[in-house]
């Protein structure tokens, strides 16, 4: 190979051949941009197109608004047959109005349909927010009266317990006192003399134990017993001498 030809492998050649690719990426941003940029005038163009459309009938429609309604109009023969005449109020009494009511073109981009949703929307937000708030009344309202009611409950019980040890304690006294040796109902007098008692029972006694009364139904029934076999007031704390003095 002569040295007048060129050598295709040669640094001088490959350094010549490295201005060739950036120039093809140059080109192909620059046509995306010349597209992006044509769609871009050929929306605001449209958009200005559509803008021009809704003026002209906007225009028109005032226009037509502005203009009284002419006498060759058939609504305007039937009023002036009607008895109207131009600048007369409408009305019997000639109190209503002399124009028509204006039309009010909105300026903004929501529709009618969502400011009524948007009304109705805050209007609930009262609604509920009153719910709410009357929930939590009446619930503070039951829970204050359920809470007065099991607090009287659980006073009025502990009375009721404090009673009955009371009358135990009295008629096993009492009963002792007379030689009874056997409680005349198991609960009549205090536990551990019933725990005596029950050894010598039988088994109609084991039987009326099993039963179950109330708190109320004991301190009743014993203070009865203490009332009417030893003319004892247990609510007195006083030994009578007879029923007649209890009473």
């Amino acid at each position: 190979m002569s040295s007048e030809e060129d050598d295709y492998m040669s640094d001088k050649f490959l350094v010549q051949q490295t201005d060739v690719r950036p120039g093809l990426i140059k080109s192909i941003v620059t046509k995306k941009q010349l597209e992006t940029e044509s769609k871009r005038k050929y929306h605001i163009e449209e958009q200005k197109t559509k803008r021009q459309k809704v003026d002209a009938v906007k225009e028109r429609l005032e226009e037509g608004l502005n203009n009284p309604i002419s006498n060759d109009n058939k609504g305007y023969a039937l009023l002036a047959k009607m008895g109207y005449k131009p600048g007369q109020a409408l009305g019997a009494k000639s109190g209503g109005i002399v124009e028509p009511i204006g039309i009010e073109f909105k300026s903004n981009r929501s529709g009618f349909g969502r400011e009524a949703a948007l009304k109705q929307l805050e209007e609930n937000k009262i609604k509920y927010k009153q719910a709410r708030l009357a929930a939590r009344e009446k619930k503070t309202s039951v829970s204050i009266a359920e809470y007065r009611k099991r607090f009287t409950q659980k006073n009025e019980e502990m009375l009721l317990q404090s009673a009955l040890r009371k009358c135990q304690k009295a008629c096993e006294d009492l009963d002792l006192k007379e030689g009874v040796k056997t409680p005349a109902m198991p609960w009549f007098w205090p536990q551990q003399q019933k725990e005596k008692a029950d050894d010598s029972s039988d088994e109609s006694d084991d039987e009326e134990e099993e039963e179950e009364y109330e708190l109320a139904e004991k301190v009743e029934m014993v203070t009865y017993y203490l009332r009417t076999s030893y003319n004892y007031c247990h609510w007195c704390g006083v030994l009578y001498q007879d029923l007649q003095d209890i009473s």
